[in-house]
C-alpha cells in the first residue's frame, strides 16, 4: 500500500476530510496537521468535495522530526 502525505485546506476541510477518511480508510495525524493517508483514499476527498494539497518534503520531514524528537521542533 503506497502512503501520500497531504494537509487540507481550511479548518472546515480538515474536519470533514478528517471524518471521511476515519470511515473508510486508515489515516495517521502527524505534527502541523500533516496527515498519512494511503494513495487509494485520494478518491474519497475529491468525491466529497473536500480540498486537500500534497504536503510538502519539508513540511513532511518536519513533522517527522517532531515525533522523533519533540523537544528539538522548530516552533
Amino acid at each position: 500500500m503506497q502512503t501520500v502525505y497531504i494537509k487540507f485546506l481550511t479548518e472546515a476541510d480538515r474536519a470533514r476530510g478528517f471524518l471521511e477518511l476515519a470511515k473508510h480508510a486508515r489515516i495517521a495525524s502527524l505534527p502541523g496537521q500533516v496527515y498519512q493517508i494511503p494513495r487509494e483514499a485520494l478518491p474519497i476527498l475529491e468525491q466529497n468535495h473536500i480540498d486537500y494539497r500534497r504536503a510538502t518534503d519539508a513540511e513532511v520531514k518536519e513533522a517527522h522530526n517532531q515525533v522523533r524528537n519533540p523537544s528539538a521542533a522548530v516552533l
